[in-house]
């Protein structure tokens, strides 16, 4: 690491002289990757050689690859399962003294610093990461590639997919995502109140379903106000890639032993996490695909059926039932029906059932 520039006064105008506040003022964050910030460990992340950043009007450093752990927390001294984390550069406040790097809880600025002294420039959620080999596909503690037990090889990190930047994110809020490729960020859990009106994906909530009164255009709806939207089925396959099914008899992989009477809280099976880090897509609930498909059961009759809810039209079908949407992954008492390619051709879109909830995507900024 090493400060990039510091001021030099020895030109009288003041007009000619290139200060730190100036260069500050009109510069950003350069960068030779928009992933200047990488998951290289379990608890650890890697700054990218060579970024030009400035800090407030005080400072404009210039990087080394530098190592991050929870040495760097600014509270604290391990990382918490569930937790989303922010990462600043930070001033320490002297020309003689170079960038300090700070992992914090807090969304603003770090303890010790402020917004004119640190800088916000990225961050990644500290949850279960599944052991994968480089061609993603999920291993055992031997390094077979789904030789026997693989299903358990999860531990405790930070989930690599979901390390952002300033200029590798969502368009929405980064909390809780990890990133799918193709421009597409995924939500980890599965959608759960915000406590104003829209959605966030967190760890140890209860996740919404028709219980709270929602059906797919109520999830829709939802999506709106956090800037997200519902997944089609092959981004929602992405997502769950690598989860185990589950069972008839236990829960050891997914919420979905046929025992089970109820959902339960986001993260609760350690297991059930995808190989890009996507948690609960087996089992738990069902979740709302962006897809439909038609029905052509039921009494044939074509007209226009009032089911979309009060002043919201009505849908013209040839049936009693007609348009359904897809709902994928199971819910927690499917068994060995779910699964991370499970899928059910059978619910309206206007139907307000307990067992389905959503997962959300977003595109990249």
């Amino acid at each position: 690491m090493s400060r990039f520039l510091s001021n030099d006064f020895i030109n009288k105008d003041p007009r000619a002289k290139l200060t730190v506040a100036k260069l500050a003022n009109i510069g950003d964050l350069v960068a030779p990757t928009a992933e200047y910030l990488t998951a290289t460990g379990l608890i650890e992340l890697t700054v990218t050689a060579g970024c030009v950043i400035t800090i407030g009007s005080t400072g404009v450093f210039k990087t080394d690859a530098t190592i991050l752990s929870a040495g760097n927390l600014d509270a604290g001294s391990v990382f918490t399962v569930g937790k989303d984390y922010y990462v600043y550069i930070c001033d320490p406040g002297s020309e003689d003294l170079d960038e300090v790097y700070k992992i914090s809880l807090n969304s603003t600025y770090p303890d010790g610093y402020d917004a004119e002294t640190s800088r916000k420039i990225g961050g990644f959620h500290y949850g279960r990461v599944r052991q994968v080999n480089s061609k993603l596909i999920p291993i055992n503690t031997a390094g077979v590639e789904k030789g026997s037990g693989w299903e358990s090889n999860v531990a405790s990190g930070i989930v690599p997919r979901s390390v952002w930047t300033t200029k590798h994110r969502p368009k929405c809020s980064p909390e809780g995502m990890v990133y799918a490729g193709g421009g597409l960020w995924v939500d980890i859990y599965i959608a759960s109140s915000n406590g104003v009106g829209g959605v966030k994906s967190a760890y140890g909530t209860t996740p919404l379903t028709g219980t709270e009164g929602h059906n797919s255009y109520g999830f829709i709806d939802l999506g709106l106000k956090s800037g997200k939207r519902l997944l089609s089925y092959s981004e929602w396959q992405q997502a769950a890639y690598g989860s185990p099914q589950g069972a008839d008899g236990n829960n050891t992989n997914a919420w979905a032993a046929t025992s089970n009477t109820a959902r339960t809280t986001t993260g609760k099976v350690a297991n059930a996490v995808s190989a890009i880090g996507c948690v609960d897509c087996v089992g738990n609930v069902w979740e709302w695909l962006d897809e439909l498909s038609y029905r052509h059961d039921g009494t044939q009759s074509w007209g226009w059926k009032d089911v979309l809810g009060a002043g919201n039209g009505q849908v013209y079908t040839e049936g009693t039932y007609g348009l359904v949407r897809l709902i994928a992954g199971g819910s927690w008492l499917d068994g060995v029906v779910a699964g991370c390619r499970a899928v059910y051709c059978d619910y309206c879109p206007w139907y307000v059932r307990a067992g389905s909830g959503a997962r959300f995507g977003c595109d990249s900024l």
